[in-house]
């Protein structure tokens, strides 16, 4: 009987760690949507471009995070029939603040790019030389959305779910 209560005792407490640590990870996934980036991500995309016609594309994105989360560093590379984006971005990230610079080396562009951690991920303004868009990422531990709107050009929308697990 006492060898039960034990067990029993036991598999509550150890019920209970897990419920503890289970909440302290998604605080921790839900507070800081940068310690959920780094490694390789990839999965379908679509392009649609302004007329209407789309394209689908595979996707992959490289992150790389430092300095606890306050240095991001994404290589994204997605291809279609028709069409090709190879990109790196560098963020600094200052709280909910994120900032840095990006590069298109396929239509040679670069810029700047600013924006705001939200729960999940990030809401991002991309500004260059002939290309300006909004950038919102959704990521979870093992999930990955990238939606991005460009203002002004040929392509109207481009769309990406990802994943590493």
């Amino acid at each position: 009987m006492q060898a039960y209560s034990l067990r029993r005792n036991l598999q509550r407490r150890l019920t209970s760690a897990v419920a503890i640590a289970s909440a302290v990870c998604a605080t921790a996934a839900v507070a800081n949507p940068v310690l959920n980036l780094p490694g390789r991500w990839s999965g379908p995309g679509s392009i649609v471009m302004a007329d209407g016609s789309s394209e689908q594309m595979r996707c992959v994105a490289t992150y790389f995070v430092e300095g606890n989360g306050s240095v991001v560093r994404q290589n994204l590379r997605c291809a279609s029939q028709g069409y090709k984006i190879d990109a790196v971005t560098n963020l600094n990230v200052a709280g909910t603040l994120l900032l840095g610079a990006w590069e298109e080396r396929t239509w040679a562009t670069n810029g700047s790019i600013k924006g705001n951690m939200m729960g999940d991920g990030f809401n991002l303004a991309i500004d260059g030389p002939g290309f300006t868009a909004s950038m919102a990422v959704k990521t979870t531990n093992c999930n990955q959305s990238i939606n991005i709107t460009p203002r002004g050009n040929t392509v109207s929308r481009i769309s990406m779910n990802l994943g590493k697990c």
